[in-house]
């Protein structure tokens, strides 16, 4: 039977790996024949090739975990992240998560893109959270273009209240962490081109994972709001089953995009649809 998805005997690493998505995404590519490289704050429950801890706050965690890892990788999911300000029974600095959801996630996505084959891909949770990321455009790609852990940081710091002061709604950091992570996508998605290495992300709406009450939480109690006529939320495996197909052989000419992965919930705002 012709391997139509091409996964077997490839190299992937799978942030995120112990819960929701990312677990979701590390047991299909098993599943498909890949070797799984699964990094985590946490030790995934699953079969992997191998468990490698990261704190995607930590440059230095960052740089201890891409010494683990194989110099030779095929494909790359990043789908590790925070909820806002409230996860896992902690509270975190708005620095904090945009660090852990785009400045650090940049930094090690950007590591591992080094050590990927011509025709290699990687793909990255955003969030239909980010999906205003038209608004912010211009702030954004300024900070995409900063090179560095450190400069991130500081920039972000230098531009917060610029940021904030065109910014309706909750979850404030959630919210650009996501918008960023679009941007710098769709930017270095095509400084790759020429490379021939592909890069895109995926934005889920409600999704029922491990951060759904956090999402809650960060959200005054919004949670299940990001759902469409459909009726329910979406299940890890349906976000999943997307990011897998995004870097599989079937998307060969794919690259630069944000596939929202919402069942048409982003249509309502667009529409102005009750």
């Amino acid at each position: 039977m012709y391997d139509i998805l091409n996964y077997q005997d490839k190299t992937c690493v799978v942030t995120g790996a112990a819960s929701g998505m990312g677990k979701a995404t590390a047991t299909l590519l098993t599943q498909l024949g890949a070797r799984v490289y699964a990094l985590d704050i946490n030790e995934p429950d699953i079969p992997v090739e191998k468990y490698v801890k990261i704190n995607l706050g930590s440059k230095e965690s960052i740089e201890a975990a891409l010494a683990e890892l194989p110099d030779a990788i095929d494909h790359v999911f990043s789908c590790a992240g925070i909820a806002g300000a409230i996860y896992s029974g902690r509270n975190f600095s708005e620095l904090d998560v945009l660090t852990i959801n785009f400045i650090g996630t940049r930094h090690l996505v950007d590591a591992l893109i080094e050590r990927l084959p011509e025709n290699g891909s990687a793909a990255v949770i955003a969030s239909t959270g980010g999906m205003r990321w038209q608004l912010r455009q211009d702030l954004h790609l300024e900070f995409a273009k900063t090179e560095g852990f450190e400069a991130g940081q500081q920039w972000f710091e230098a531009h917060r209240d610029e940021l904030e002061s065109n910014f309706t709604g909750v979850n404030f950091a959630y919210m650009m962490s996501k918008e960023a992570l679009i941007v710098w996508m769709k930017h270095r998605a095509y400084e790759l081109s020429g490379k021939h290495i592909r890069l895109n992300s995926i934005s889920p709406a409600a999704t029922d994972t491990p951060m759904a009450e956090d999402f809650s939480k960060n959200a005054n109690g919004l949670r299940g709001s990001h759902v469409s006529e459909v009726g329910r939320a979406s299940t890890p495996e349906d976000q999943a089953r997307a990011l897998v197909f995004l870097n599989s052989g079937l998307a060969t000419y794919v690259s630069g995009q944000d596939l929202q992965v919402d069942y048409a919930f982003t249509v309502k705002g667009l529409h102005g649809l009750a």
